[in-house]
């Protein structure tokens, strides 16, 4: 497993949470080249010690990584709790996906159903995905003291056997 950031990690978890597991039990064998090296069983207490270090985050910070890393609708609707919801509950939603999934209406679209001019929706759209990136970013800086040993750890391991296996290295023997 490689990890560079925090970000990255995080990422690889939740991607082992939902997605190779069910494709390596249902699909055949699937192997991206960060899990090579571990066994299934260890891959599965690797993304379970994560996935509960996240699960302890407060409630916001845990709902916008599992919103931007899943896509969970779920947590798309719990964020909405925590914005203003000036042109409604919809439109927020709407902001929401668009910054997690990168699909939904734009500023234009949102503008026309409010009567609004789109520039004004852009703002308020830009005020919204502020705050989810400061939770966002909250949520990293609380899990990066924990995980950042076991991010120091891959890169020792990964430069310890470029180390070893590097073919021109020579020995004094």
């Amino acid at each position: 497993m490689q990890a560079s950031t925090i970000q990255n990690l995080v990422g690889l978890c939740f991607q082992m949470e939902t997605t190779l597991l069910l494709k390596t039990q249902h699909f055949g064998q699937y192997e991206p080249p960060e899990f090579e090296a571990l066994t299934m069983h260890e891959k599965k207490a690797q993304a379970a010690m994560i996935m509960a270090k996240i699960n302890r985050l407060p409630n916001l910070q845990r709902a916008v990584l599992w919103a931007l890393h899943v896509q969970r609708e779920t947590e798309m609707i719990y964020l909405t709790t925590h914005t203003p919801c000036k042109y409604g509950y919809k439109t927020d939603l709407d902001i929401i996906r668009k910054w997690a999934t990168g699909k939904g209406p734009g500023c234009r679209d949102l503008g026309d159903r409010h009567g609004v001019h789109y520039t004004t929706l852009h703002r308020y759209g830009k005020k919204i995905v502020r705050q989810l990136e400061r939770a966002m970013h909250q949520a990293y800086a609380a899990l990066e003291g924990p995980l950042g040993e076991i991010i120091r750890n891959l890169r020792y391991e990964t430069t310890q056997t470029a180390n070893i296996n590097h073919p021109f290295q020579y020995s004094n023997a």
